[in-house]
């Protein structure tokens, strides 16, 4: 009798030695998984805000691609004419210089015409000696100079007005304000998209520093079930040798006490065994779960 006495006072030692090594673990991974808990929303959080910059980014940098675009057409529009202004500018000089010099006529335009037409007439049907053919062809020469002259003269008096109504019609100014505009827009993004990276870099660098934190904690909190779990099972393997199914919200005093109760069922067993009677189902299963048997 003594030995099983013994034998469940060793036990109610172990178990008071591994519930109370179970306590403080127990309050460890309570905080632990509080803590864990809350650095993990504060990580979602983090994803979130983290989320929402990249997705401003992303809309600013497809707005600055937009705005290069629309910068690239208007600079290009902006070339072609000033190229086209640049050529008329040349043109008009060079109308200004011929209605500056004038052509002198030695008769009038219509009067020029008509010895030229005359004299045109005589070279194709009259026929003339080498002497006066050539003659005559010197003097078609300089009617036709005359009055090439004289048209270029009067073309450049009709093409001048064409030309300061083209040169009026093209205004750079718009162009030139359109394209500060936008480089003013896109300085302003540009300044917006640093702004916002390094805040997304800031957030990243906090939740990788959340990372490595939450990968610790989990690193605890598994060792700490692992010996929990450990101890739990011990615990259960001794409770279990007396018939106790639920003991997770038993204090140690209780479990004693049912345990001291249940030992005296064990010592009736075990002399009831001794003496050779019948035992009784509970009593037979709490000597097998003891070993005794």
């Amino acid at each position: 009798m003594s030995d099983s006495t013994i034998n469940i006072q060793e036990q109610l030692d172990e178990l008071k030695v591994i519930m109370e090594k179970l306590e403080p673990l127990e309050k460890r991974y309570r905080e632990l998984r509080d803590k864990l808990k809350k650095l993990k929303e504060q990580r979602r959080e983090l994803i979130s805000e983290l989320n929402e910059k990249i997705d401003e980014i992303v809309k600013i940098v497809n707005e600055q691609k937009s705005l290069k675009k629309d910068f690239l057409i208007t600079r290009e529009e902006y070339k072609i004419l000033k190229e086209e202004r640049s050529k008329l500018i040349n043109r008009l000089r060079e109308l200004k210089d011929i209605l500056r010099n004038k052509p002198r006529l030695p008769k009038s335009p219509e009067k020029l015409r008509e010895d030229l037409e005359r004299l045109e007439l005589i070279y194709e049907t009259v026929h003339q000696d080498p002497r006066r053919e050539r003659r005559l062809v010197e003097q078609i020469n300089e009617l036709s100079s005359y009055l090439k002259a004289y048209e270029i003269y009067i073309n450049a008096k009709e093409e001048i007005n064409e030309v300061r109504k083209k040169l009026d019609e093209i205004d750079l100014s718009k162009y030139i304000k359109r394209m500060d505009e936008l480089r003013s827009k896109l300085d302003s993004l540009r300044k917006d998209e640093e702004i916002l990276k390094k805040q997304a870099e800031e957030l990243q660098r906090v939740k990788s520093e959340l990372d490595q934190e939450i990968s610790k904690l989990i690193e605890e909190v598994n060792e700490l079930e692992n010996n929990m779990k450990e101890l739990r099972n011990r615990k259960n393997e001794i409770v279990s040798r007396f018939g106790i199914k639920k003991s997770a919200n038993l204090s140690y005093e209780q479990l004693r006490r049912i345990i001291l109760n249940k030992s005296a069922l064990l010592e009736r067993a075990l002399r009831k065994m001794e003496r050779g009677e019948s035992l009784t189902f509970e009593e037979f299963t709490i000597l097998v779960k003891n070993g005794l048997i």
